[in-house]
């Protein structure tokens, strides 16, 4: 099953991306010759630092166009190393949001689909993005979240869902230490 973004996620990534390019935009000479992109995307990111206020903000938009056609993931860390960006945290952060999105939307589908057969709610219910999030997350407590995403679909507590985020982001924490 494959996921199809909301219009508010693909507008959350844009505007990441932007952000990105308003921050290589910051950057000075020397360090935007060594960016990890193509040449042409350079230029761009020169010339956007020597323009004022309209225009500076058009070449800006201008740069996003084309950075969400490359791969801007070797840009972000880039950064992080760099400055210590908070842009790649706040993109971790909202791909966390979007898997404990896809978690409750599949509980709520496994739920539907037992209510509409009249059967008996399947606690172990099949979840592409429980699956995912277990591959990408190898501490994560799998149990704990199906559990959790199951009391969901059963009141719509908001504090059901932010214990799943919860949870992913101590088990993304974890991976982080581990990694370094």
């Amino acid at each position: 099953m494959e996921y199809i973004l909301s219009k508010s996620e693909k507008k959350r990534r844009a505007k990441n991306i932007e952000e990105l390019a308003a921050e290589l935009a910051d950057l000075s000479p020397q360090e935007i010759k060594k960016l990890p992109c193509e040449d042409f995307i350079k230029e761009e990111i020169l010339a956007a630092r020597n323009l004022k206020a309209g225009a500076r903000k058009r070449q800006i938009k201008y740069l996003t166009k084309n950075l969400r056609e490359l791969d801007p993931e070797p840009l972000f860390d880039f950064l992080s190393e760099k400055k210590g960006s908070h842009l790649q945290q706040k993109k971790e952060f909202h791909e966390l949001e979007n898997l404990r999105d896809n978690i409750i939307n599949d509980a709520l589908a496994a739920s539907r689909d037992s209510t509409d057969a009249d059967e008996e709610p399947d606690r172990e219910w099949q979840s592409p993005a429980l699956d995912s999030a277990a591959e990408m997350l190898p501490g994560l407590d799998i149990d704990m979240v199906r559990q959790t995403a199951w009391r969901y679909t059963r009141n719509r507590s908001v504090a059901h869902s932010r214990e799943i985020f919860r949870l992913l982001k101590a088990a993304a924490e974890r991976k982080k230490w581990q990694e370094q």
